[in-house]
């Protein structure tokens, strides 16, 4: 590289990270600029000219690529480097920081930090040298201040790099690198990280200014935090959660976790410093709070430990120290809920000044509640830590630790429960009056189940109070809401004065946390047998009642005002969580009630069953003591809702998505779908499901939800004797969609085309879809499609070139046809005498064709979004095809042996659909390339004949399209491809010499491109050897008929690979091409294959060690 290169380089850079045009004036785009850029990562040869750039560059970002392409160039090329280079290199960057850190851009000096820590994690093993590093960087904590600041940087870095697994190695390499580490220098990091806390806080820096006290906080406690959260033993810990699991240190970290001046030193910083370092030093605490158990030698030294962090937990509840900042509030929040995770309530409450830390978190507690607008986000730990001590009660004995601690932790958490429920009412008018300024706690629905799943331990710990709270709360509110509603009458809330309407608005939104509060309580009652029996039924019966009397009082309006007054969607959800709770604990005993108490036998060793055993007395208790009636009448009372629902909120989309949810589990429960079908609200609705009666039916936005509704119904009628319950058959119940059906296809083509024609179209083959879902077996699949054939599959090929230019419709038909023609539990099953198989792919090739004939037609659309306008549909319908080819129904021979075209039609279609669109789109949209590769690999496995007769161009352009498959990151893309591969390669192996015309074909093809097999065999064998693991066993199926069908190929590739290595590698890479191959017989039997696939396995573990590229 010469100075004007030099230059071309930085102006590309500028491009790229800019949007600047190039000094020379040329017009180039973010994305050339990026191209070409991308080249200096392309070859090991390229290492010379990134570090020119790095030696001579003034540009920070051409100094940033040249260090990215550099980290890129020596993770891919390892083995291309002798370890003498290799530490040359490594030696160089470190150098470079050392002379040049300083003064660069903090995105520079990261891609150089991570370059030196790639290196030395790839090179832990090969030189003692790398895993000096640690050595390496105290010179640089020795040196200025800026250098240190570099120091702390690297081993954060380190410590990072060695913890995550690296793209392309094995989770194996990575975790023998990571413990040697581990072993070797974490502990010194930790505690280099420890020493600069203390310097800081000594103020034994006496160089720096304030800025650089600040900078090295922020990296010390970074590296403190990393260090603790490092993977000691190798759980791979889930990144996304918050919450901490045990720390598993090493036991030669004990003095210094156990050294009280640690969990002081971080304490101190947490009080002397602003976030992000005291949050930093909390988290910190937390962490060092969570170390396993074993650490200590003795429960006196875990005693003394836990002494201390309550104690400085007390001092900083006490001083409220550094409460104000929002990030310090909510890592405090988490201390508190990690500190019951980790440590047991017996051991806690034998700490010195329990009784007051309990008494402190308690306020702080409700304290926090009451100021939830400012810590919504932090609450559900706070309510997890008094989850945690009362679910522990129970194992502790009351004598233990100090006096009274069950009585003060009983008053304490009856405090917080109430303090937490009238907060939580006290909000909805303080973010009325707000106007908007103010966010709804209901409104954040992560942060509301959080605290929500928290509530039932608590709430149930006592009971008798937290439920005689609720009910005062509940009755005068219902009062207050009964009589607004009399006044409101058949009149929407929206209408009424604006005083009224704020009345009703408050009364809602409080009724609605109530709902959520007593849903939440209700769903966490427990039918173990220690908790069985003791009266809660009675109280989860009381708060229940009061629910439901709201829910009819919610009902009664909407009814009588026919949908007018609604009450606020909120509580509309709330009811739903309420109901979903409810239907979870107290809806699975229907049957064996019902049965239990009422059956009535004259045997004699059958009278002790007719004997209710407690589980049902506390179920039948629960009905009796709510009042309304039976369990019956309940559950009636529960669908009329979701009828309800269904009938007066087409528009929510929120409302209908859970309310079908509901529906949805209530039909799949064994004994609440029992019970379903005996409700007359259920035979309303199976008889009823039209748009007339059900609007919501008819809004585009839930036409989904119209499949689901269906899906449910059809699910209910064909249970086993649900026809006959609910007084309906299959035939009557698809009358309104058979009537539709007709009329449609009663039209001409210019009124099916019609604007009027498109909702009736997209909502009847939606609803089909939906029956379709449901058909699980082959007496109730044959029912459905003895109603749509032969009268009304002619419409669907109809539609097809009619509407083949609106995703909408289309996509609702190919979607219906995806469902009807999957072989799903071998339900497409017909009598050997019966046409109907072949009636069914008929169909199917003739909505494929009539789509693809119109598509293929038409151009692509220059604008827009392409994948929607017309890769969906192309995407949908290969589904459909390679549903109905692959669903082994049709004896496909038959179409050839009568002249019939369908098979034929339906293959030239679906592959020029295929092969119309981009390779480079293909590989684009993930559902459009499994749809795509999948019909090849159909192709390859059942209709060789058909794929050997194509044009040698496109026969070529599908092994292409298949070539390119193969390379896919996504396992199942490179598996289909390698399975279409293995099929052509067999069928060589297995048919060369024979006089057939699929077999002159193929040998026509590759006489046309002769190098087709030598180009898969390399491409294979570099995937198995350089390419990602998840691909491996894709990769290896057709090795083996691929090797056979051409033995030259192979032999080619291993000549190649051979002259690529040096003569030490030559010799190792030949040993281990013959072990590959020993023992290996020419034939394509299983246990060949798996016996070749197994040494291919070894082959690949022994070569990646030593081979370059």
């Amino acid at each position: 590289m010469d100075e004007a290169q030099l230059a071309q380089v930085e102006s590309l850079c500028e491009t790229l990270y800019t949007g600047k045009p190039s000094s020379n004036g040329e017009k180039i785009t973010r994305e050339e600029a990026q191209s070409r850029l991308l080249s200096l990562q392309s070859s090991a040869s390229f290492i010379p000219q990134c570090q020119y750039i790095l030696d001579r560059s003034q540009s920070q970002y051409a100094l940033l690529v040249a260090s990215n392409s550099l980290t890129e160039l020596i993770t891919s090329h390892w083995n291309n480097f002798t370890i003498a280079q290799r530490i040359d290199i490594r030696n160089y960057v470190l150098g470079y920081l050392a002379n040049n850190g300083p003064t660069l851009q903090d995105f520079v000096t990261l891609s150089l930090i991570k370059l030196v820590c790639r290196i030395t994690k790839l090179g832990w093993f090969d030189d003692a040298t790398h895993r000096e590093l640690t050595e390496d960087v105290t010179k640089f904590l020795q040196a200025t201040v800026d250098h240190c600041i570099l120091g702390l940087k690297i081993l954060n870095q380190l410590v990072d790099e060695l913890n995550i697994p690296t793209s392309g190695r094995t989770l194996t390499q990575h975790r023998k690198t990571s413990v040697s580490f581990r072993d070797l220098c974490l502990f010194k990091v930790f505690q280099l990280g420890l020493t600069t806390l203390k310097q800081l806080q000594t103020r034994a820096i006496a160089t720096a200014n304030h800025r650089q006290e600040v900078i090295l906080g922020e990296q010390a406690l970074g590296l403190t935090v990393r260090c603790l959260n490092f993977d000691f033993i190798g759980t791979n810990p889930d990144e996304s959660t918050e919450d901490v699991g045990t720390i598993q240190a090493p036991t030669n970290w004990r003095p210094v976790l156990q050294d009280p001046g640690t969990t002081e030193l971080l304490l101190d910083f947490y009080a002397n410093t602003d976030p992000p370092r005291s949050n930093k030093a909390m988290e910190a605490v937390i962490l060092i709070c969570s170390v396993r158990r074993s650490l200590f030698p003795s429960d006196k030294e875990r005693e003394a430990f836990l002494g201390r962090v309550m104690t400085g937990i007390r001092e900083l509840l006490k001083n409220q120290t550094g409460l104000q900042h929002q990030d310090n509030y909510h890592q405090f929040c988490r201390l508190l809920g990690r500190l019951k995770a980790n440590y047991q309530l017996s051991e806690l409450v034998k700490t010195e000044g329990y009784l007051e830390w309990l008494e402190l978190a308690a306020n702080f507690t409700t304290q926090s509640i009451r100021n939830w607008q400012y810590s919504t986000n932090s609450i559900h730990y706070l309510l997890a830590l008094w989850g945690r001590l009362v679910a522990a009660v129970p194992y502790v004995r009351p004598e233990t630790g100090a006096k009274g601690h069950v009585q003060a932790l009983e008053n304490h958490v009856l405090h917080v429960v109430e303090c937490y429920i009238e907060s939580m009412l006290g909000s909805v008018e303080t973010v009325l009056r707000s106007e908007g300024a103010l966010e709804d706690p209901l409104e954040d629905d992560g942060s509301l189940m959080e605290q929500l799943d928290r509530l039932p331990t608590i709430c149930r710990f006592q009971y008798n109070s937290v439920a005689t709270i609720l009910v005062a709360k509940f009755d005068p509110l219902l009062d207050k809401y009964r009589e607004l509603m009399g006044h409101l009458m058949s009149s929407s809330t929206e209408s009424a004065p604006p005083n009224v309407a704020l009345q009703v608005a408050i009364l809602e939104g409080q009724l609605t946390w109530l709902t959520y509060i007593v849903g939440s309580i209700v769903g966490g009652h427990s039918w173990s047998s220690s908790r069985i029996g003791n009266g809660e039924e009675t109280m989860d019966a009381s708060l229940s009642k009061r629910v439901l009397q709201l829910a009819q009082m919610i009902d009664y309006r909407l009814t009588n005002s026919n949908g007018v007054g609604k009450a606020d969607s909120k509580l509309e959800v709330a009811m739903l969580y309420y109901f979903q709770n409810f239907r979870r604990v107290y809806m699975f005993m229907w049957e064996q009630s019902s049965s239990g108490g009422s059956s009535i036998s004259t045997m004699g060793s059958m009278k002790l069953e007719s004997v209710p055993s407690t589980k049902q007395k506390v179920y039948q208790n629960m009905f009796e003591n709510m009042g309304l009636g039976d369990h019956t009448v309940v559950a009636n009372l529960i669908v009329t809702k979701i009828g309800k629902n269904l009938k007066f909120w087409p528009d929510e989309h929120d409302i209908v998505a859970k309310t079908l949810n509901l529906l949805t589990d209530m039909a799949g429960g064994y004994s609440s779908s029992k019970l379903l079908l005996t409700l007359d609200t259920v035979k309303y609705l199976a008889s009823h499901h039209t748009h007339e009666e059900f609007p919501f039916l008819n809004v585009p936005f839930n036409a989904r939800h119209r499949t689901t509704f269906h899906a449910i119904l059809v699910r209910l009628l064909l249970s086993p004797g649900g026809e006959e319950k609910l007084g309906l058959t299959f035939d009557k119940f698809m009358e309104p969609i058979v009537e539709t059906m007709s009329q449609l296809g009663a039209l001409d083509s210019s009124q099916l085309r019609s604007e009027a024609a498109r909702m009736p179209l997209i909502g009847v083959f939606r609803d089909l879809r939906g029956v379709a879902m449901s058909l699980h077996n082959r007496r109730t699949f044959g029912m459905i499609f003895d109603i749509l054939e032969p009268r009304h599959l002619p419409l669907l090929s109809k539609v097809a070139d009619l509407w083949y230019d609106q995703p909408d419709v289309m996509i609702s038909l190919l979607r219906f046809m995806h469902e009807f023609c999957h072989n799903k539990a071998n339900r497409v099953n017909f009598d050997q005498s019966s046409p109907n198989g072949i009636l069914l792919f008929r169909a199917t090739s003739d909505v494929v064709c009539a789509f693809g004939r119109r598509a293929l037609a038409t151009a692509a659309p220059a604008s827009g979004d392409i994948y929607k306008m017309r890769y969906k549909g192309m995407s949908i319908a290969l589904s459909v095809l390679n549903s109905a080819m692959s669903g082994n129904y049709v004896c496909f021979g038959v179409f050839a042996l009568y002249n019939d075209p369908a098979l034929d039609n339906a293959l030239d279609i679906s592959l020029k659909m295929a092969l119309s669109i981009p390779l480079d789109h293909v590989v684009a949209y993930p559902k459009l390339s499994k749809s795509v590769f999948g019909f090849m690999e159909i192709i390859f496995r059942s209709h060789i004949k058909t794929t050997m007769a194509l044009d040698t161009s496109v026969f070529m352009q599908l092994m292409n399209a298949v070539h390119e498959g193969l390379q896919s990151s996504d396992a199942q893309i490179s598996s289909m491809c390698a399975n279409s591969i293995d099929h052509l390669a067999t069928f060589y192996y297995e048919n060369s010499g024979k006089d057939k015309p699929e077999v002159h074909n193929l040998n026509k093809h590759l006489a046309a491109q002769p190098n087709l097999f030598s180009s898969l065999t390399a491409t294979l064998f570099n995937l198995l050897l350089f390419g990602a693991p998840q691909n491996h066993w894709a990769v290896m199926r057709p090795m083996l008929s691929l090797m056979l069908a051409s033995e030259s190929s192979f032999t080619a590739y291993k000549d190649h690979l051979m002259s690529s290595q040096d003569s030490a590698n030559q010799g190792k890479l030949n040993e281990a091409f013959n072990k590959l191959l020993a023992d290996v017989n020419r034939s394509l039997e299983s246990a060949n294959r798996d016996r070749f696939t197994q040494k291919l396995t070894a082959f690949r573990v022994s070569t990646r060690g030593f081979l370059t590229l």
